[in-house]
């Protein structure tokens, strides 16, 4: 089963054409969509509510208050981890068959990152893959509509980690739009409990990523076409507690202490 998290702040505009463009560039394949409604002050948790009526694969779930990125993600994650181990046996988990794996993709509820790219993503995992990215950074790979200051954090975000924390084959490390094998989400909740991102603010995908990928046998990025000039309201990212949250990863890692840290919040 292919399940599809999507994290949601104030993106009741662009989530009906999202939700549409999904399940047209995935009806070849059995998916779940789970939207987490992180304390949106607009009609979002309507709009997934109107949308889970009339479709059977769409699932909400919802935060009372603005809780941040990475507790968003992390509810998503128990959602789908709950829902399989609900519907499959106990141990499906470390059984599951290489050419049907069960598969988590994550992508932001914006519209920016392309539903086209979710195919791409499952077959790689499908080849054998562990954890993909949707990277700007390889070959194919394009991002237009984000300001200088944006594109420059991005960039410097992935050299800095790429020489504290290398990962073989990554490149784009802030990037959220990834599939799991949920096997290795499994293991993450097993190994860091439920909250598996401790960090409130955008670098907690970074966090994910170092966390994760140990878990993993085989990393890929595959090529993302970014159009950010498609966003629909304004940016939820504050750059200086992002930037705060990348030195706190990599003074987490130097010191090699994943619970410990105090994590910035927005």
């Amino acid at each position: 089963m292919l399940y599809i998290v999507l994290p949601a702040y104030n993106e009741d505009q662009a989530l009906p054409e999202l939700l549409a463009d999904i399940n047209q560039n995935c009806a070849a394949i059995p998916h779940q969509i789970v939207v987490v409604n992180d304390g949106s002050t607009d009609s979002t948790f309507d709009v997934i509510q109107n949308y889970a009526q009339t479709h059977d694969n769409v699932h909400g779930v919802n935060h009372e208050q603005n809780q941040g990125l990475g507790a968003a993600i992390n509810s998503g994650f128990q959602y789908v981890l709950n829902h399989n181990y609900q519907v499959n046996s106990p141990d499906k988990l470390t059984s599951e068959k290489q050419d049907s794996p069960d598969i988590v993709i994550t992508m932001d509820a914006d519209n920016t990152q392309p539903a086209d790219c979710i195919p791409v993503l499952y077959d790689e995992i499908c080849s054998g893959a562990d954890l993909v990215i949707a990277s700007r950074y390889v070959q194919g790979g394009e991002q237009h509509g984000l300001s200088f200051g944006r594109r420059g954090l991005s960039w410097g975000a992935g050299r800095v980690m790429r020489f504290f924390a290398p990962i073989k084959g990554v490149r784009d490390y802030s990037c959220g739009y990834r599939a799991y094998r949920l096997r290795l989400l499994a293991e993450g909740t097993r190994q860091y409990g439920p909250n598996i991102i401790k960090s409130r603010n955008f670098s907690g995908m970074v966090e994910l990523l170092l966390k994760v990928a140990p878990f993993a046998e085989r990393v890929t990025e595959v090529p993302l076409k970014l159009h950010y000039e498609l966003k629909k309201g304004a940016s939820k990212m504050r750059i200086g507690a992002t930037i705060w949250g990348y030195l706190q990863l990599i003074y987490q890692l130097k010191r090699n202490k994943w619970s410990t840290v105090e994590w910035a919040e927005e």
